[in-house]
């Protein structure tokens, strides 16, 4: 999912250019020397120079605070708290201010848009989806012919698809996509329907609305994110069962020496390197399938990565950010003292938080950003491995019952797939994954399971013959990419081996 934030992202900040125009005067003047100062504000945030863009910023609104884009640095602030620093609180805050201050300027609209988006980046129970929603509906009521209405009309639909809520989310998207043809963010809201749509069993469907962003507008990002995501459905739906839904690529990973040492997990880097945990560190393996870099972890158990792609090593006693900042956990206390862990995995969601699985106690906890325990998630689950959608669903595969479970963001079971089922039995499964549109992977020693995002049906089984080429001989991690290629960790040959 990592690519689709990206494009809402990048296409969030097309639109804030759009709202941000404001006429030149002829002479020199304060308007022209603000516009000036916000213009070289703008070259640094491409450049990703944040502290320097924020200097010209700040001094517009100090130095220039009645000039007409003195709105656009105030939302221009807002938006890199939100995006950049993560920060949504002080995203807020500057956001009322601008609400408060420019009430009639051009920015405004955009303002309540990035209001809506504030208030989902907090949490994402039904409350807050309706509070966004408010922000949202507001734009078109308040700032009728602004050009930030296709933006919210996206994320009405965007707020719906996350609150659940598929088939209102399918119709906000149509209703952009007929009013806004042309529109940046119907490209967006195309992408969006789409993924309700495979959520909800329209695999076929959500493939004409991705043949559609390519059609209509193969130049953007998107159309690179539809193309990736109609080739998971094609794959899926299309060319399975009566033929394989994967094909050994050809490439594996070996590391030198031409096999990789104490490798314990694999995960892709949104650079799309392949990042493979062993006992003493991870390393990225570029395009030409060597070592472009390495950081050092001591015993990591797991790899898993954030909803901003950055990486979680999870330990035994703990969990670090971005593999080297050790998260302070605050465990339950048992007779006045706190309850040590033994940690088997652990994830952080999107919406804020971690989830971390307790071996000893055989529990999934609950924990705040700054590590404070906030109560159990999920009692008697032996959990082997964990995965996280951008739904915030979460999948977890049982050590001792070899069953796989589904659960909401709250911790109520959606779904329980047994270790028997129709036309499968699990033998060994090792890892559990989502792939981009909400599918379900099980990684069973020789093999991978795809399940419906549901979780109800089993939808392909994919081997290779014992003795083929790129046969999983002890497949003991697994990851995808954004194309949904497989990337398996095998045990027995010490590589990583590719499938698309």
């Amino acid at each position: 999912m990592n690519s689709f934030v990206d494009v809402k992202r990048r296409a969030f900040a097309v639109c804030l250019g759009a709202v941000m125009c404001a006429a030149w005067p002829a002479a020199q003047s304060p308007d022209e020397f603000a516009r000036r100062r916000i213009d070289s504000g703008r070259a640094f945030l491409r450049a990703h120079n944040y502290a320097e863009a924020l200097k010209d910023f700040e001094t517009v609104l100090q130095s220039y605070p009645t000039t007409a884009v003195a709105d656009d640095a105030l939302l221009e602030i807002a938006n890199y708290q939100l995006e950049v620093a993560h920060n949504p609180d002080a995203a807020d805050a500057r956001t009322k201010e601008l609400l408060k201050s420019y009430p009639a300027s051009d920015s405004a609209a955009m303002a309540l848009v990035l209001e809506g988006r504030i208030a989902l980046s907090r949490a994402r129970t039904a409350e807050a989806v309706t509070t966004a929603l408010a922000s949202f509906d507001r734009v078109p009521r308040l700032y009728p012919g602004s050009a930030a209405v296709p933006a919210s009309m996206y994320y009405a639909g965007e707020s719906l698809r996350i609150g659940n809520q598929r088939e209102q989310s399918i119709e906000r998207f149509a209703q952009l996509t007929r009013e806004f043809p042309n529109s940046s963010w119907t490209a967006s809201a195309l992408v969006g329907s789409a993924t309700s749509l495979a959520r909800s069993g329209q695999a076929l469907r959500a493939m004409e609305q991705l043949q559609r962003v390519r059609s209509q507008f193969p130049r953007s990002p998107e159309a690179a994110v539809a193309l990736d995501w109609n080739t998971v459905l094609y794959r899926l739906y299309v060319r399975a069962p009566s033929q394989p839904a994967f094909l050994f690529s050809g490439r594996t990973i070996a590391g030198q020496g031409g096999k990789l040492r104490d490798a314990i997990d694999v995960a892709i880097l949104p650079d799309s390197n392949v990042a493979v945990a062993s006992k003493t560190g991870i390393a990225a393996y570029g395009a030409k399938d060597t070592v472009v870099s390495n950081i050092g972890a001591t015993e990591p158990l797991t790899l898993q990565l954030n909803s901003r792609g950055g990486m979680i090593t999870v330990h035994e006693t703990g969990i670090r950010l971005d593999a080297k900042t050790p998260l302070t956990l605050l465990p339950p206390s048992v007779e006045g003292r706190p309850r040590e862990l033994k940690i088997s995995d652990g994830l952080e969601l999107s919406s804020g938080g971690y989830l971390i699985a307790d071996r000893e106690q055989k529990s999934i906890l609950r924990f705040s950003d700054d590590g404070k325990y906030l109560g159990e998630f999920a009692k008697q689950q032996d959990v082997r491995r964990m995965a996280v959608s951008d739904l915030d669903d979460v999948v977890v595969l049982d050590r001792s019952t070899k069953a796989v479970s589904l659960f909401n963001r709250d911790g109520k079971v959606l779904k329980q797939i047994p270790e028997r089922g129709t036309g499968y039995q699990f033998r060994d499964p090792k890892d559990v994954a989502f792939d981009a549109l909400g599918h379900v992977y099980v990684l069973d020693k020789t093999s991978v399971l795809v399940f419906a995002p549901d979780g109800a049906r089993l939808l392909t089984t994919f081997t290779v013959p014992e003795k083929a080429v790129g046969a999983i001989g002890d497949g003991s991690a697994l990851a995808l990419d954004s194309a949904g290629r497989l990337y398996v960790l095998d045990g027995k040959s010490d590589t990583v081996k590719v499938y698309r």
